[in-house]
């Protein structure tokens, strides 16, 4: 099935993203969300997910369309397949991670021309926080299988929803300690998924005070248990790459207050380093 997938959609694709005449996109639609976590990375990325994003931003998909495609990638079948049973080391990411990726699209959609009720945007929030609770899988590139990158794509979901207007401080605050506890894991991000995420964090940072901005760079500040356990020296890491990932993109705009906090934190992250 997945070849004669590729062979639908790689003309489409070829053809500038035009839908064949005597294709129907209800029917394309549910053959691609069929195989949105193809372990086929052609398929998965170059195809489906490219296909997707394009013709939501051409407005290809109805308002309705687009709201039945938000509610079904939502579910237990898709960011939510397999969260709780499939091991690390499992395919089941590629469909949690290639769902949450079109969360973007469509809600940069609602931005320009509001389609979604506020309560549809908060549910689309609230799935994305449970889902940052729950997700254990953080590969980056998988050999063989492509891109999983579940935490960089969570990154852009985030900052595609919290830009939406609905969403609002209360809701920011409930989020930020959930990245926070995403990233200072004992398993090393490799692939700039910190990057994506601080994207996602300065969004945040627009609907909070500079007091609770501080508070929670703070929080990443990790302190260190065990001086012979190797596993701190890998949570150390994370949190070092994420406020520099933090900084240095602060070197732009009026944050001069938030470096020095940043400065400082780095400083006392140096005491916690074993070498």
């Amino acid at each position: 099935m997945e070849t004669r997938l590729i062979d639908v959609l790689q003309p489409i694709k070829d053809n500038d993203f035009q839908l064949p005449e005597n294709q129907s996109l209800p029917e394309l639609t549910t053959m691609m969300l069929q195989k949105i976590g193809s372990v086929h990375p052609v398929l998965r990325d170059d195809l489906i997910h490219s296909i997707f994003t394009t013709f939501i931003e051409r407005g290809h998909y109805s308002n309705d369309q687009l709201k039945n495609i938000l509610q079904s990638i939502l579910n237990k079948n898709y960011l939510f397949y397999r969260i709780g049973t499939s091991k690390k080391e499992e395919d089941a990411v590629f469909k949690r991670s290639f769902s949450v990726l079109l969360i973007p699209p469509i809600l940069e959609r609602h931005r320009k021309q509001p389609f979604l009720k506020e309560e549809e945007v908060v549910r689309v929030w609230d799935n994305l926080k449970r889902y940052m609770h729950q997700e254990r899988d953080h590969r980056g590139y998988v050999k063989g299988k492509g891109w999983a990158h579940a935490m960089a794509h969570a990154g852009d979901a985030l900052y595609a929803t919290a830009a939406c207007d609905e969403i609002t401080e209360t809701h920011i605050k409930e989020m930020l300690p959930v990245i926070k506890e995403q990233f200072l894991i004992d398993q090393p991000y490799l692939f700039d998924e910190e990057e994506r995420m601080v994207t996602a964090v300065l969004m945040m940072f627009k609907k909070i005070s500079p007091a609770d901005r501080v508070e929670w760079l703070e929080t990443l500040l990790y302190e260190r248990d065990d001086w012979k356990d190797p596993s701190e020296d890998i949570i150390i890491n994370n949190s070092k790459h994420f406020m520099r990932a933090l900084y240095f993109r602060m070197l732009e705009g009026d944050y001069r207050e938030l470096r020095q906090v940043l400065e400082n934190l780095l400083r006392e992250l140096r005491k916690q380093e074993a070498y």
